[in-house]
């Protein structure tokens, strides 16, 4: 693969993804009738892991599932396997491997995961990849892959050309001046455009693309739009390639691509027409409609499809058994029509991010509702309500469903502790070797940004119960600051910093009890 030198030069931060995490593949399989393995005991295999900032939460959230990933990058490979020895993972390991060499003696897998990587690799390397979904995945395995799509990416590829060609003449220059000189070509060309009303008219949008570029990454620029490939396809396409190895798609992480239930009327109609009946037409003549310009689709065997319900209209069931999560403001709530699911909903969103399934959502309506009429006519209409507002929700990304989830312990003084995993994970990526390289995220792979060395240092000290006041004479030690809006730093008492590092740690579901 010829982008394997580019990776070592600039480096691109191995950041984990919630939409690949094996629990959520496996609600998806799940919605459309498939039986995947339980992910917490699962096999997973990532192909182009590179430092392993994908799996490495994962492992350590789930310490009876396996991980495995390869990647071509000795460097990235050895610095990962490096970052795992020092968190003490032991379920999880990174393999320096092309693609290419991987074979039916490397192993099942109940989940494979391909994030980034299929439309950055020549054409051989993509039939390899599908080959390994088919060959290397269990009977009832899941494969998520995620490419680049037409029609969106029509407008990037004119950008991606304009880039390459400001590098034509400077074929020996570093990736990183490539981006520079990249840039700034695509500065000009846009500042140039703005100067001509028709143009800023007709392309607005076009130069609006640019401007966004510009303000991006460097290290995610670089790699999108200069590596010698860079391959959107039809999502027709895509499933003609899968079908050839004996592959079934399944649907889009992304709902809102595959169930088109919660669009207006008419566009549903029409699609119907247009479709008659076959899921990918549908699919891809929405994505005409949307300009999609990325897919994260799921893959099964053809054995399968017989399970496969693609009508949109999913068993009772199957929506119970989900364990939910709210995505909602109270702002956006307080708008719904419906006053029983209002007030079911805004009492959840009392506490953000706390799970809950539908069940759970019609007790508090009965125990709580102020409705006189609470016959049994009436608690199935308020279900049947809860339920149609929850798939809707989940179509529209506004409510999270896994099958399970990892237990939250709440703080209690003197009886909780963090144990050696989870105070080695947090040191390791914050103030150790894999700080900057890899992105730290909650049992979700939900992407964590307000963990800080203070925090490093009060889970060391939690590293056994302890009272509230033997925690905050230890951290007295420690001068804490905090940035105000107005960039002065702020020193804060450790009696006031301790309580906001307590309610992460909780959140993360650090703690365990004595």
């Amino acid at each position: 693969m010829e982008n394997k030198n580019t990776y070592s030069e600039l480096l691109y931060k191995s950041n984990p993804f919630n939409y690949t995490v094996p629990a959520l593949l496996e609600a998806n399989g799940k919605l459309y009738g498939l039986t995947p393995k339980d992910s917490r005991k699962a096999r997973v295999l990532e192909l182009g892991s590179s430092f392993g900032g994908n799996i490495i939460t994962q492992a350590l959230y789930n310490p009876e599932a396996e991980y495995v990933g390869i990647d071509l990058t000795a460097e990235q490979v050895r610095k990962g396997n490096e970052i795992i020895e020092k968190i003490g993972l032991t379920n999880i390991k990174l393999i320096e491997k092309n693609i290419l060499d991987v074979n039916e003696d490397f192993g099942k897998f109940d989940y494979i995961i391909v994030h980034g990587v299929f439309s950055w690799v020549p054409e051989n390397v993509k039939d390899k990849i599908i080959k390994i979904c088919n060959e290397n995945l269990n009977e009832e395995g899941i494969a998520y892959i995620s490419y680049n799509t037409y029609p969106g990416w029509k407008e990037p590829d004119k950008i991606r050309e304009m880039m390459i060609y400001a590098n034509k003449y400077f074929p020996e220059i570093s990736l990183g001046d490539k981006n520079q000189r990249g840039k700034a070509f695509i500065s000009i060309v846009a500042e140039q455009m703005k100067l001509y009303e028709d143009i800023v008219e007709k392309k607005g949008d076009f130069i609006k693309q640019i401007e966004e570029l510009l303000e991006m990454q460097d290290y995610y620029v670089a790699h999108e739009y200069l590596e010698s490939f860079n391959h959107p396809l039809y999502l027709n396409e895509f499933v003609d390639l899968i079908k050839k190895e004996n592959l079934q798609y399944i649907s889009d992480v992304a709902l809102r691509l595959s169930i088109i239930s919660t669009y207006n009327q008419d566009t549903v109609n029409k699609l119907q027409q247009l479709s008659q009946g076959d899921h990918v037409i549908k699919e891809q003549c929405l994505d005409f409609i949307l300009d999609t310009k990325f897919r994260r689709s799921l893959i099964c065997k053809n054995s399968q499809s017989g399970k496969l319900n693609f009508s949109e209209s999913f068993p009772n069931e199957i929506l119970d058994s989900f364990i939910l999560s709210l995505r909602y403001t109270k702002e956006e709530l307080e708008t719904l029509n419906e006053d029983n699911v209002k007030e079911i909903m805004l009492h959840l969103a009392e506490t953000p991010y706390k799970s809950f399934d539908i069940m759970d959502a019609m007790k508090y309506w009965e125990n709580n509702t102020k409705e006189e009429d609470k016959s049994e006519e009436k608690k199935n209409e308020v279900l049947a309500n809860l339920r149609k507002f929850v798939l809707n929700s989940m179509i529209n990304g506004k409510i999270k469903f896994y099958c399970s989830e990892n237990e939250i312990i709440p703080y209690e003084e003197n009886q909780v502790y963090i144990s050696e995993k989870f105070r080695n994970y947090i040191k390791t990526l914050i103030v150790g070797e894999g700080s900057g390289l890899i992105g730290i995220a909650n049992s979700r792979n939900e992407i964590i940004s307000d963990l800080n060395d203070v925090d490093v240092i009060v889970a060391d000290i939690l590293s056994e119960p302890r009272t509230e006041n033997e925690i905050i004479k230890e951290l007295s030690k420690t001068t804490i600051y905090r940035t105000m809006p107005n960039g002065e730093k702020q020193e804060v008492k450790a009696s006031e910093y301790l309580p906001e590092s307590i309610r992460k740690f909780e959140f993360l579901g650090y703690f365990s009890k004595r």
